[in-house]
């Protein structure tokens, strides 16, 4: 049994969207096998359950920090027979009170893709009662120990934890993630194979300058970041903090033994380096070294051409945005009034449709890379092998037991969708401003409600999408404002200069906030509950919002 939390920034804290998912486990290849609610006073109801956690989550206006703690327990294909709906309600019972969430609303939900059982729990952070936010302190350490008392309880195959193998340094969540779904060695667990000969190292080393050469024998180089260190590899991006390495590398410690932190004296060619990191495998077997190497000869061209081709797709993308940035400011210095309107509303319209098409030629070739070298780590190259008949991939592949599936498996079906979609609703948004004879007013009234029709359309093809536009109901008053009905009760009124919403309603603003960035891009303000257009060029803003 694994058990880890899932990192989310606060700006992506969606504690209904995570709900849902949990209910509904709509990634491909993945379905629900049973789902629960706890900690509510709607008892048993789901659906209502959420509704009285995000409630909840809104009655606490002084936090800023994510308010939905996501934690996921997995566990091996043998146990699968043995787990039973009770002892899964168990062990979220006792996760709960381990990290102090016994007395808060959660979601809970066991899901299964190909031989990887696993259950996903949503915490509410917030207290329903105090409305304080609790946040478990050293919640891996705790989390770990669980997982050990659990195996022994229910009799379960024993992982290896905190609890098993002591001496040996562990990896956090996100790294332990990708060696998992890859079967390559990350970069943290490259360095802590060789902390010993580091700490071995820096036990003789009398100055900053042989800490640096120590480093960069294994080709790795320390350095400031923030207000502490951090461990580099010296020939790509990756890094760690010097701290998880091992507690002596912390900034006090070092400057403490070595003085203040002084950068390396020699330029990065004039210091030996003896090995460096390579995201080697982790599988083993007898000829895997062939395997390997044609793996190598495989992914290096695709790297290569998918860099290319998002470099190429940056420029071209800055090229256009400049072209047209000039094109709308000749419209404002020659024409004025309604004709300046609606010209720069056929700009910017005109601006997007030729941007999907920048992107759709770039995602051709990106597809054409994708299909020539149908593999884009060691793992998915060894499930390729083993499609094809290969026994010493399936070999290599079966000596990993603990080899965790990927939850989702990502395709260009969605994303080419939703550039249908896009192109389908641009097109019909330039008919709109093109038609002379409909009213000024009228066709304000129709973009809006256009704009709501592909948010709604949108959300019928993009994976684990809340759908908030769907089934949604318009209307437009005497003076021009246009009401935008959503399923959940809450209401968008575009009133041309300005957009305003239900207050006090997360769903509603994140409707809200979507609809304005169809309407005017990323140039936007808020305040309260209303949401206008920005722009440094008054002169741009007064016709945009006209």
């Amino acid at each position: 049994m694994i058990s880890r939390r899932v990192p989310r920034k606060p700006e992506n804290d969606d504690y209904r969207r995570l709900a849902r998912y949990i209910a509904a486990a709509d990634h491909l290849g993945e379905k629900s096998l049973m789902h629960w609610c706890a900690g509510c006073l709607a008892g048993d109801d789901y659906a209502l359950g959420i509704q009285e956690a995000v409630d909840t989550q809104a009655m606490n206006t002084r936090t800023s920090k994510e308010k939905t703690y996501h934690l996921i327990v997995s566990f091996r294909p043998e146990d699968e027979a043995r787990l039973t709906p009770e002892m899964f309600m168990a062990i979220e019972e006792e996760f709960a009170e381990t990290l102090g969430f016994s007395e808060h609303q959660r979601h809970c939900g066991i899901h299964k893709n190909t031989n990887n059982l696993h259950m996903h729990v949503a915490y509410n952070m917030i207290h329903p009662e105090r409305l304080t936010r609790h946040e478990p302190y050293q919640d891996f350490i705790e989390r770990d120990s669980v997982c050990r008392d659990l195996e022994q309880r229910f009799g379960l195959a024993i992982d290896n934890g905190r609890g098993v193998e002591k001496e040996a340094p562990q990896l956090n969540d996100i790294a332990a993630t990708v060696e998992a779904h890859t079967g390559q060695q990350s970069f943290e667990g490259y360095a802590k194979e060789r902390r010993e000969r580091l700490l071995d190292a820096l036990a003789q080393a009398a100055d900053w300058e042989q800490v640096h050469a120590a480093f960069a024998g294994c080709g790795m180089e320390i350095k400031p970041h923030g207000n502490g260190l951090v461990i580099k590899d010296r020939n790509g991006d990756l890094a760690i903090k010097a701290s998880r390495l091992d507690r002596s590398l912390s900034l006090s410690k070092l400057t403490k033994h070595f003085g203040t932190y002084i950068r390396p004296g020699l330029t990065k060619e004039h210091y030996l380096e003896r090995e460096r990191f390579t995201s080697k495998p982790l599988h083993r077997g007898s000829e895997r070294g062939d395997l390997y190497r044609e793996y190598q000869q495989g992914i290096e061209p695709r790297k290569m051409i998918m860099e290319e081709l998002a470099n190429r797709q940056v420029k071209e993308l800055e090229t256009h945005r400049a072209i047209w940035n000039l094109e709308r400011e000749i419209i404002n210095r020659q024409f004025f009034g309604q004709n300046r309107y609606d010209l720069l509303k056929i700009a910017r319209l005109t601006e997007i449709e030729q941007r999907l098409q920048i992107q759709k030629k770039i995602r051709v070739e990106q597809e054409k890379a994708r299909k020539d070298t149908p593999y884009a780590s060691w793992t998915d190259f060894l499930r390729w092998k083993t499609t094809l008949g290969n026994e010493t991939a399936l070999a290599i592949l079966r000596s990993k037991g603990d080899l965790v599936e990927p939850e989702a498996t990502p395709g260009a079906s969605n994303v080419n969708q939703r550039q249908e979609v896009r192109e389908k609703w641009i097109e019909t948004q330039l008919h709109l401003v093109a038609e002379q004879a409909v009213s000024r007013r009228a066709r304000r009234g129709l973009l809006a409600i256009a704009r709501a029709h592909e948010l709604a359309e949108l959300e019928s093809v993009v994976p684990r999408a809340n759908r908030l536009f769907t089934g949604f109901t318009s209307s437009i008053d005497a003076s021009g404002t246009v009401f935008i009905h959503l399923a959940n009760g809450g209401m968008i009124r575009d009133m041309g200069k300005e957009v305003a919403f239900t207050a006090h309603d997360a769903a509603t603003k994140e409707a809200a906030l979507q609809f304005v960035r169809l309407k005017w891009g990323k140039a936007i303000r808020m305040e309260g509950n209303v949401i206008r257009f920005k722009s440094r060029n008054k002169l741009i803003e007064f016709n945009l919002e006209r």
